[in-house]
């Protein structure tokens, strides 16, 4: 959000020095979760990683675990300059495991889980479940154990670290059948099992005490993936998946937002 309102501000100050006409500014979309209070359940579950940004003189360090929105970066590099920009005076460190296709299995064929050389985490982020949402032969209750054990291995490899959820984004596959308000072939839905997934990592994420963000509740919802494609600058691109540039940049924002209002709230 702020990297949006400078370069807006920019923009307009080109404007009225030259006299062209420009576009006026538009907001970026903070649509409001339905699912989590501020889009994060369970955030006193983050107490580790919001006492290591408020301690001075230690690193901050954060694992991420995921799949090609983990390995694309823009969303961890959007995170990353705006906590380095408000906790100025911390060394803030990112490892992200990403890779395209992955789904959580990645994650449960890693070893070690945790690598000797990045330290112990404050945070340790799991952010899977798009990849499964496609696969509609899932079996959720196989899913959920699985979940559940690399939760398991996290507090084992990283006692005290805190653990967070990323809630599987919105995601359609154009094959017919679609209801979304502008799609007038009809083209666009979110798979089946996509829902499924999400509600299994909503579920273990509150049984199991760890945080849980709700991506598709800020992204906007169901159609989500659609809407965001439209526009003269679309924040996801064609295959109604992956986020563009300044979609990775805008979802970035409403996650480091949403710590901060939990960050904030506790007192530091």
């Amino acid at each position: 959000m702020i990297r949006t309102a400078l370069i807006a501000a920019g923009a307009l100050a080109v404007a009225g020095a030259s006299g062209a006409q420009e576009r006026p500014y538009a907001p970026l979309p903070s649509p409001v979760s339905a699912t989590c209070a501020n889009g994060l359940c369970q955030p006193g579950a983050l107490a580790s990683l919001f006492t290591a940004l408020a301690r001075p003189g230690r690193p901050v360090r954060i694992v991420q675990f995921g799949d090609s929105h983990t390995a694309g970066g823009d969303i961890a590099a959007s995170l990353m300059w705006r906590l380095r920009g408000r906790f100025e005076e911390r060394e803030i460190a990112l490892s992200a495991q990403g890779e395209v296709g992955a789904t959580l299995n990645a994650m449960a064929g890693t070893e070690p889980l945790l690598a000797p050389g990045d330290g112990t985490p404050d945070l340790v982020v799991i952010a899977y479940g798009t990849n499964e949402g496609f696969d509609d032969l899932l079996d959720p209750a196989a899913y959920e154990t699985l979940l559940r054990g690399q939760i398991t291995r996290v507090r084992q490899a990283a006692p005290g670290a805190s653990i967070l959820i990323l809630g599987a984004p919105e995601a359609m596959r154009g094959d017919g059948g679609g209801t979304c308000p502008g799609d007038v072939e009809q083209r666009w839905k979110a798979p089946a099992m996509l829902s499924v997934v999400r509600d299994v990592q909503h579920r273990v994420a509150a049984s199991t005490g760890v945080a849980f963000w709700d991506w598709k509740g800020r992204m906007g919802g169901d159609c989500s993936a659609f809407a965001l494609t439209q526009g003269d600058t679309p924040l996801m691109r064609g295959d109604h998946v992956h986020f563009t540039g300044p979609g990775g940049d805008w979802i970035g924002s409403l996650l480091f937002a949403d710590l901060m209002t939990a960050y904030d709230r506790r007192g530091f």
